[in-house]
């Protein structure tokens, strides 16, 4: 995430999301992150997943000229395994 905002620095004005990470194979670490172009505050949210809940990442990136399939490409290759990982874009004209 840090080398792709500072690689999209000048188009990124601001990012914002809750990410759902895998780290003990269980699936309950959701982290939290904000981030003003490079800059970026990231941590663990303090709020495990409930055991019901799906676990899905949800980011918002807001900037100008914004390259949504560099974007998806990107996110694409953070997942576990990128063939079978579903990421849904919308982009607001």
């Amino acid at each position: 995430m840090t080398s792709f905002l500072q690689a999209k620095a000048p188009e990124i004005y601001r990012s914002k999301g809750v990410l759902a990470f895998d780290r003990n194979q269980q699936g309950d670490e959701r982290f939290v992150f904000q981030g003003v172009h490079e800059q970026i505050n990231f941590g663990p949210s303090g709020k495990p997943f409930l055991p019901d809940e799906p676990r899905v990442s949800k980011m918002v990136f807001i900037g100008k000229n914004l390259d949504v399939e560099y974007i998806k490409n990107q996110l694409l290759q953070c997942t576990v395994d990128p063939a079978s990982a579903k990421v849904t874009m919308f982009k607001r004209s």
